[in-house]
């Protein structure tokens, strides 16, 4: 269902359809294409909370957000703008950025999603905190209204100096007051400032005695290329005829090859002296957990010259699938859609597809990338940070739509701020309904779970 102009009051309404799909239905779904050995531990991530089941059910919510109504200004969408999805990397320059991190689900559409997504968020975690129905909504509200007023700010600014609004973490933290907010953010910024290339190598490689490295082995989240059947990567497709699965070093080098198509001319110079010299499967996410990810670890002829590099697969956007279009290479979708809404983007994010046809992310493990801990929030440090995050999803959207109208829309009337509010409050009694389905479906046996 659709609506070209529908009242805030419109937008405010949750009620699930009569025939709306089993959640637990959608996840058997899923896990049907999915590397079988990892689905317990998808399972077990997502049981951990009712938060963590949302962050691992963005297809959920949009098929729940397609019938309803939906405003008429469209955006670039991250798709799934949940508190997690925003965070800390290097920009090219060398410099701490705070960002959207996360564009699996990239696409057009309702400008709405975003913020739906992002309230439900903010709700969830307030309930992990055991705040009121009162707090909750005022709290969401809040969070609304940061939007609505950075939208206004973003609607006044010319497109040039808007297409160059970076949140740069140190200058923003240092110009804070010193609350609990700000000692959040520095120990986040040191922690980033800790992940580094060097880092990642560090954690998840082995320096062996003849001088050459090779990646951790430590299955089933971590599993060498050169030590897995190349069999289980197809267990998927039970009709398919051995003699076509392609060995590992077919494989790399086809998607390597591909990889370095995607990249502008000077990255693939830049890339040119590095070789490829070790691959793992890597377990990533939540949602995430099952689909076909690695990491690739580079060497250059520098002895300081090391690259760690990770692949992901790019499943189709759930909010496509759910407002069609976008029929296109999924993982060009996602890089494209990323470059769009996010300032700066990973110098070496890129795309490709297996000799199978299945499309692929690339882009850096680590460089500075980190996210808050929301467990370690006080509840006045979760307003400042979610209001922060609306900031950064209004300058996305306003990058990327039509953003005098979309403020025009908003204005100065709270009535949006309150419709959200509204919404994330009963949306979240759904999740946490959802999530106790999860809950019966692994104690009966019928979803597994590793331990």
């Amino acid at each position: 269902m659709s609506s070209s102009n529908p009242g805030w009051e419109d937008l405010a309404l949750w009620q699930p359809l009569i025939d709306r799909l089993d959640p637990i239905e959608r996840i058997e779904e899923q896990n049907s294409t999915r590397l079988p050995w990892l689905i317990p531990e998808r399972h077990r991530r997502m049981a951990e909370s009712p938060f963590a089941w949302f962050r691992g059910t963005a297809a959920q919510m949009a098929a729940d957000l397609a019938p309803l109504p939906r405003s008429a200004h469209r955006v670039q969408l991250c798709g799934d703008a949940h508190l997690l999805n925003f965070g800390f990397y290097a920009s090219p320059e060398r410099s701490l950025v705070f960002d959207i991190n996360d564009f699996d689900e990239t696409s057009p559409g309702p400008f709405e999603w975003d913020v739906k997504r992002l309230l439900v968020s903010v709700v969830l975690v307030a309930r992990q905190w055991q705040l009121d129905g009162e707090e909750q909504a005022r709290l969401a509200r809040k969070v609304a209204g940061a939007y609505r007023k950075a939208m206004a700010e973003y609607a006044e600014l010319p497109t040039l100096k808007l297409w160059n609004c970076l949140l740069h973490v140190e200058r923003f933290v240092e110009a804070l007051p010193q609350t609990a907010f700000r000692s959040h953010l520095e120990a986040a910024v040191a922690n980033a400032l800790r992940r580094s290339g060097r880092h990642a190598i560090q954690k998840h490689c082995e320096f062996l005695p003849d001088g050459t490295a090779q990646i951790r082995h430590q299955p089933p989240l971590i599993w060498r290329h050169a030590l897995l059947d190349p069999r289980l990567l197809w267990t998927s497709e039970p009709d398919l005829d051995p003699a076509s699965i392609p060995s590992h070093s077919k494989a790399i080098a086809f998607l390597l090859a591909g990889y370095r198509e995607s990249l502008p001319p000077h990255r693939r110079h830049q890339l040119q002296d590095f070789a490829l010299i070790d691959t793992a499967l890597k377990a990533v996410g939540v949602g995430s957990v099952g689909t076909r990810c690695a990491i690739g670890l580079m060497k250059g002829p520098h002895p300081e010259d090391w690259l760690l590099l990770q692949s992901k697969q790019a499943l189709p956007s759930c909010v496509n699938q759910q407002l069609g279009g976008g029929s296109g290479h999924d993982g060009q979708r996602i890089v494209e859609g990323q470059r769009l809404i996010q300032c700066v983007s990973d110098p070496f994010l890129g795309w490709t597809s297996t000799p199978k046809g299945i499309p692929m992310v690339w882009r850096q493990l680590r460089d500075w990338k980190a996210s808050v801990s929301l467990e370690a929030m006080k509840p006045s440090s979760l307003k400042a940070y979610a209001k922060l995050c609306a900031s950064v999803l209004a300058r996305a959207h306003a990058r990327s739509g039509q953003r005098q109208a979309l403020h025009g829309a908003l204005g100065d009337d709270k009535a949006f701020d309150r419709a959200m509010a509204s919404f994330a409050v009963a949306y979240s009694d759904q999740v946490e309904e959802d999530h106790r389905a999860l809950l019966q479906a692994m104690a009966s046996g019928r979803l597994t779970s590793s331990d």
